[in-house]
Protein backbone atom coordinates (compact mmCIF):
# COMPACT_ATOMS: atom_id res chain seq x y z
CA UNK A 1 0.00 0.00 0.00
CA UNK A 2 2.83 2.35 0.72
CA UNK A 3 4.11 1.72 -2.73
CA UNK A 4 0.79 2.51 -4.34
CA UNK A 5 0.45 5.78 -2.40
CA UNK A 6 3.99 6.72 -3.29
CA UNK A 7 3.39 5.99 -6.95
CA UNK A 8 0.19 7.96 -6.86
CA UNK A 9 1.90 10.98 -5.26
CA UNK A 10 4.77 10.71 -7.72
CA UNK A 11 2.31 10.48 -10.59
CA UNK A 12 0.43 13.58 -9.43
CA UNK A 13 3.62 15.61 -9.03
CA UNK A 14 4.93 14.60 -12.43
CA UNK A 15 1.68 15.30 -14.24
CA UNK A 16 1.51 18.70 -12.63
CA UNK A 17 5.13 19.48 -13.57
CA UNK A 18 4.96 18.19 -17.11
CA UNK A 19 1.38 19.26 -17.60
CA UNK A 20 2.16 22.95 -17.23
CA UNK A 21 2.39 24.71 -20.53
CA UNK A 22 4.95 27.35 -20.92
CA UNK A 23 3.18 30.54 -21.78
CA UNK A 24 4.38 32.67 -24.62
CA UNK A 25 6.48 35.67 -23.64
CA UNK A 26 4.59 38.88 -24.13
CA UNK A 27 6.54 41.11 -26.59
CA UNK A 28 5.93 44.14 -24.39
CA UNK A 29 7.48 42.38 -21.41
CA UNK A 30 10.47 41.40 -23.52
CA UNK A 31 10.84 44.96 -24.70
CA UNK A 32 10.60 46.30 -21.15
CA UNK A 33 13.23 43.82 -20.01
CA UNK A 34 15.59 44.79 -22.82
CA UNK A 35 15.03 48.49 -22.11
CA UNK A 36 15.68 47.95 -18.42
CA UNK A 37 18.92 46.14 -19.22
CA UNK A 38 19.97 48.90 -21.62
CA UNK A 39 19.07 51.56 -19.04
CA UNK A 40 21.31 49.85 -16.47
CA UNK A 41 24.20 49.78 -18.95
CA UNK A 42 23.73 53.47 -19.74
CA UNK A 43 23.58 54.31 -16.03
CA UNK A 44 26.91 52.57 -15.50
CA UNK A 45 28.44 54.48 -18.43
CA UNK A 46 27.04 57.75 -17.09
CA UNK A 47 28.52 57.10 -13.68
CA UNK A 48 31.95 56.49 -15.20
CA UNK A 49 31.64 59.61 -17.36
CA UNK A 50 30.65 61.67 -14.31
CA UNK A 51 33.76 60.45 -12.47
CA UNK A 52 35.92 61.52 -15.40
CA UNK A 53 34.09 64.85 -15.59
CA UNK A 54 34.91 65.56 -11.95
CA UNK A 55 38.59 64.94 -12.69
CA UNK A 56 38.61 67.19 -15.75
CA UNK A 57 36.68 70.01 -14.06
CA UNK A 58 39.15 69.91 -11.20
CA UNK A 59 42.07 70.10 -13.62
CA UNK A 60 40.40 72.92 -15.58
CA UNK A 61 39.76 74.96 -12.43
CA UNK A 62 43.31 74.44 -11.20
CA UNK A 63 44.81 75.59 -14.50
CA UNK A 64 42.38 78.52 -14.75
CA UNK A 65 42.94 79.79 -11.21
CA UNK A 66 46.64 79.13 -10.73
CA UNK A 67 48.22 79.39 -14.19
CA UNK A 68 46.20 81.26 -16.81
CA UNK A 69 43.92 83.43 -14.62
CA UNK A 70 41.03 83.58 -17.13
CA UNK A 71 38.39 81.27 -18.61
CA UNK A 72 39.62 79.31 -21.58
CA UNK A 73 38.37 76.68 -24.00
CA UNK A 74 39.27 73.29 -22.50
CA UNK A 75 39.55 71.72 -25.96
CA UNK A 76 42.54 73.98 -26.62
CA UNK A 77 44.30 73.14 -23.36
CA UNK A 78 47.03 71.22 -25.19
CA UNK A 79 47.94 74.39 -27.12
CA UNK A 80 47.87 76.46 -23.94
CA UNK A 81 50.14 74.04 -22.14
CA UNK A 82 52.57 74.02 -25.07
CA UNK A 83 52.63 77.82 -25.24
CA UNK A 84 53.15 78.09 -21.47
CA UNK A 85 55.99 75.58 -21.69
CA UNK A 86 57.56 77.47 -24.59
CA UNK A 87 57.34 80.79 -22.77
CA UNK A 88 58.81 79.22 -19.63
CA UNK A 89 61.67 77.72 -21.66
CA UNK A 90 62.38 81.01 -23.46
CA UNK A 91 62.32 82.92 -20.15
CA UNK A 92 64.70 80.48 -18.52
CA UNK A 93 67.13 80.70 -21.45
CA UNK A 94 67.05 84.49 -21.22
CA UNK A 95 67.83 84.32 -17.52
CA UNK A 96 70.68 81.87 -18.05
CA UNK A 97 72.26 83.50 -21.11
CA UNK A 98 74.51 86.51 -20.41
CA UNK A 99 73.27 89.79 -21.84
CA UNK A 100 75.93 91.63 -23.81
CA UNK A 101 76.64 95.13 -22.59
CA UNK A 102 76.20 96.49 -26.13
CA UNK A 103 72.54 95.47 -26.18
CA UNK A 104 71.96 97.20 -22.84
CA UNK A 105 73.50 100.39 -24.21
CA UNK A 106 71.30 100.13 -27.33
CA UNK A 107 68.20 99.71 -25.17
CA UNK A 108 69.12 102.76 -23.09
CA UNK A 109 69.55 104.85 -26.27
CA UNK A 110 66.22 103.62 -27.68
CA UNK A 111 64.53 104.34 -24.37
CA UNK A 112 65.90 107.90 -24.35
CA UNK A 113 64.71 108.57 -27.92
CA UNK A 114 61.27 107.18 -27.11
CA UNK A 115 61.02 109.44 -24.07
CA UNK A 116 61.98 112.46 -26.20
CA UNK A 117 59.35 111.52 -28.79
CA UNK A 118 56.69 111.19 -26.10
CA UNK A 119 57.63 114.59 -24.68
CA UNK A 120 57.42 116.27 -28.11
CA UNK A 121 54.01 114.69 -28.77
CA UNK A 122 52.78 115.91 -25.38
CA UNK A 123 53.98 119.45 -26.13
CA UNK A 124 52.34 119.44 -29.58
CA UNK A 125 49.11 118.17 -28.08
CA UNK A 126 49.21 120.89 -25.43
CA UNK A 127 49.77 123.60 -28.04
CA UNK A 128 46.93 122.27 -30.18
CA UNK A 129 44.69 122.07 -27.16
CA UNK A 130 45.48 125.66 -26.21
CA UNK A 131 44.68 126.74 -29.79
CA UNK A 132 41.04 126.03 -29.16
CA UNK A 133 40.08 129.47 -28.05
CA UNK A 134 37.18 130.72 -26.05
CA UNK A 135 35.62 131.97 -29.26
CA UNK A 136 35.54 128.45 -30.71
CA UNK A 137 33.83 127.20 -27.56
CA UNK A 138 31.17 129.92 -27.83
CA UNK A 139 30.57 129.04 -31.50
CA UNK A 140 30.21 125.35 -30.66
CA UNK A 141 27.67 126.16 -27.94
CA UNK A 142 25.72 128.39 -30.35
CA UNK A 143 25.57 125.63 -32.96
CA UNK A 144 24.40 123.15 -30.35
CA UNK A 145 21.74 125.58 -29.15
CA UNK A 146 20.56 126.09 -32.75
CA UNK A 147 20.13 122.34 -33.15
CA UNK A 148 18.10 122.14 -29.95
CA UNK A 149 16.03 125.13 -31.04
CA UNK A 150 15.24 123.45 -34.36
CA UNK A 151 14.13 120.29 -32.52
CA UNK A 152 11.81 122.38 -30.34
CA UNK A 153 10.33 124.05 -33.40
CA UNK A 154 9.90 120.72 -35.26
CA UNK A 155 8.10 119.23 -32.25
CA UNK A 156 5.77 122.29 -32.16
CA UNK A 157 6.89 123.27 -28.68
CA UNK A 158 7.72 126.84 -29.72
CA UNK A 159 6.08 129.04 -32.33
CA UNK A 160 7.64 130.24 -35.56
CA UNK A 161 8.07 133.80 -34.23
CA UNK A 162 9.94 132.53 -31.16
CA UNK A 163 12.06 130.29 -33.36
CA UNK A 164 13.07 133.15 -35.66
CA UNK A 165 13.84 135.50 -32.78
CA UNK A 166 16.01 133.02 -30.94
CA UNK A 167 17.69 131.89 -34.16
CA UNK A 168 18.82 135.46 -34.85
CA UNK A 169 20.22 135.68 -31.33
CA UNK A 170 22.33 132.51 -31.79
CA UNK A 171 23.42 133.42 -35.34
CA UNK A 172 24.85 136.70 -34.05
CA UNK A 173 27.18 134.73 -31.85
CA UNK A 174 28.54 132.89 -34.88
Amino acid sequence: MKKVIMLLVLFLVMTQTFGQRKSKVDPKDAQIDSLTTYSKKLSLQLDSVNKELVKYVGLYNTIKENVIHYNFDPTRSAYLIDSLKASRDSTSTLLIAPVPSDSIRILVIENTTLKATIDSVRKAWGIERAAISQEDIVKAKAINNLKQLKELYDNKIISEAEFIAMKKKYLEKL
